[in-house]
């Protein structure tokens, strides 16, 4: 059976990501630990997996601010069962290169072992995420456009 996790742990965790604090963040990950983001990869060039320690780092230190810069996350709900958390909240960051906020709803389930996460799974509201990135409504089948009340599958 696995560990529990206890919510120091993750609340630190969290406070540490929030805070883009890169040193204070790595003795909280695994040295396998695998980090995936859902989403178009096209658009949002920070999607999909990185596996191993030394990648995230880069990827969270690096490669998102290039995109994303000054990201804050404000969690509206944080739930923790043995050793998995689960938080849904806000991202907001800014787009320098196109001069615009963006903000989007965000849900990361994370798994820890031994405190330390091994896990990461973001699923973030990729069609309002890339509207915004394009600055337009993007059309889905049948014509709906994502502020037609309709529900989109992302």
């Amino acid at each position: 059976m696995a560990m529990p996790v206890a919510r120091a742990v993750v609340e630190g965790f969290y406070k540490v990501l929030a805070n883009s604090d890169f040193a204070a963040l790595a003795p909280y990950l695994a040295d396998d630990v695998v980090w995936t983001i859902s989403g178009p990869v096209d658009v949002l060039p920070f999607c999909g997996p990185r596996r191993g320690k030394d990648l995230v780092l880069k990827l969270l230190a690096r490669d998102i601010p290039v995109f994303l810069a000054k990201r804050s996350l404000v969690p509206t709900i944080t739930l923790i069962d043995g050793d998995r958390a689960a938080v849904f909240g806000k991202l907001t960051a800014s787009r320098g290169d196109i001069n615009r906020v963006i903000s989007y709803r965000i849900c990361q389930f994370v798994r820890f072992e031994n405190n330390k996460v091994v896990e990461y799974l973001s699923l973030i509201d990729s069609f309002d995420a890339v509207e915004q990135v394009l600055g337009k409504q993007i059309t889905a089948p049948g014509g709906v456009c994502a502020g037609d009340g309709e529900l989109v599958a992302v």
